[in-house]
């Protein structure tokens, strides 16, 4: 095998545009969805940390709250805030996708569902929940909150 360099897409904002179409031809087959300018705009200006898996998930979103053909800055603001509201409601578009430790663990403690639910309601895969839930684990508020959540 011989290992390949892929940087993140974070650094490949350029590469946004014809993933993003590519994925929507996934996530809603038969729809014909497209993006508009300003929903675009809002993509490329997310750090992405969960990488394409983390764009799939947010275009997954914003293809549910669309009832149109063409997702609008609108429906992709709802999808990056989605069900953060409390959380996110005066912080700039995309924060739902860079949470401090504080605010991962107070979102974690007042959080009645599965860590599933969770990180389907932060845009994250449950894997990357996982390691940000074990890197919290030294803290007193992630040691009181992560006990008994399944």
């Amino acid at each position: 095998t011989f290992p390949i360099h892929l940087p993140p897409l974070r650094e490949r904002r350029e590469d946004i545009a014809p993933l993003a179409q590519a994925l929507l031809e996934r996530v809603a087959p038969g729809r014909k969805l497209q993006l508009a300018a300003g929903a675009l705009a809002l993509l490329q200006a997310q750090s992405f940390p969960g990488n394409v898996r983390e764009l799939r998930n947010l275009l997954e979103r914003a293809a549910l709250l669309c009832d149109g053909h063409t997702i609008g800055a609108e429906q992709m603001h709802e999808a990056l805030t989605c069900g953060l509201a409390p959380v996110v409601a005066a912080a700039p578009v995309g924060a739902a996708l860079t949470l401090d430790d504080a605010t991962l663990a107070r979102l974690l403690a007042e959080h009645q569902g599965s860590r599933a639910t969770l990180a389907q309601r932060l845009g994250m895969s449950e894997r990357s929940l996982y390691r940000r839930l074990r890197s919290l684990k030294g803290t007193d508020a992630a040691k009181e909150t992560c006990e008994g959540q399944g």
